[in-house]
């Protein structure tokens, strides 16, 4: 599931930041064998509502801690969501244009 996108037309495989600097765009064309083809986050949605349960359940689990301080909470958490953020680029698929949705 977590893995950089391939060219569906050539099956050049793209680098970390090629894929987060086209994450936002719908189309983008490939510089290996010129086509385009359309950009889709088929598992961002997933990857959030997994971090969000497994962040919820480390911060159930430090609550039960007596000397736990609010500052340590939120830094676990900010951590917890950055990494989510830094693994969405492994979550886009390219899909040829005109190709039905699987």
């Amino acid at each position: 599931m977590l893995k950089l996108p391939v060219c569906p037309y050539c099956g050049a495989r793209f680098f970390y930041r090629s894929v987060k600097s086209s994450a936002k765009k719908k189309t983008k064309m490939c510089p290996y064998c010129n086509k385009e083809f359309i950009i889709y986050k088929k598992f961002k949605y997933l990857l959030f509502l997994a971090a969000f349960i497994l962040l919820v359940a480390v911060n159930w689990f430090f609550l039960t801690v007596p000397a736990m301080n609010l500052t340590f909470l939120a830094t676990v958490t900010a951590l917890g969501v950055g990494a989510a953020w830094a693994l969405v680029p492994f979550t886009v698929r390219y899909r040829k244009k005109g190709a039905p949705k699987k």
